[in-house]
């Protein structure tokens, strides 16, 4: 009997090797969602250490141009954080969409490994019967031969 062949074959690698790169894609994403939580970190860092700085300016004394100036600093520091929040919420919308593409990609090569695993079993059912029909041809032979002998 021939080898086995699954004749899905070169769909299943193709679906998964779509499935590794929309896994890359989703890690590539997640990495760049760990980068803008640390940079909104670093910005609200930021943004706590110059009202300790300038708290500790207004007690030591400051002129109204200078508090003025720290606080627009401030502001537009605090208006940074809520881009990059914004940036992030966008992000995590990315990755649940890619998930979703990887999620669908996993079905898509589970269902056809399964195929094949019914193939293979139909393969081994039929060469289990090719082999049964040769010994039975094979013995029904031999007992000719004694009969003949």
């Amino acid at each position: 009997m021939k080898k086995f062949s699954f004749s899905l074959e070169k769909l299943k690698h193709y679906k998964e090797r779509m499935l590794e790169a929309e896994k890359n894609n989703l890690g590539i994403l997640r990495r760049e969602l760990v980068v803008l939580g640390q940079q909104l970190e670093e910005i609200l860092k930021n943004i706590e250490d110059k009202n300790t700085e300038l708290a500790e300016r207004l007690i030591k004394g400051i002129t109204p141009v200078d508090i003025s100036v720290r606080k627009r600093f401030i502001t537009s520091r605090k208006h940074d954080a809520s881009l990059k929040q914004i940036e992030i919420v966008r992000k995590e919308d990315e990755i649940e969409r890619q998930l979703e593409i990887v999620i669908e990609l996993q079905k898509e090569v589970a269902s056809l490994e399964k195929l094949e695993e019914n193939q293979f079993e139909e393969y081994r059912v039929a060469e289990l019967k090719e082999t049964e029909l040769f010994i039975d041809e094979f013995m029904t032979n031999a007992d000719f031969r004694k009969q003949k002998s």
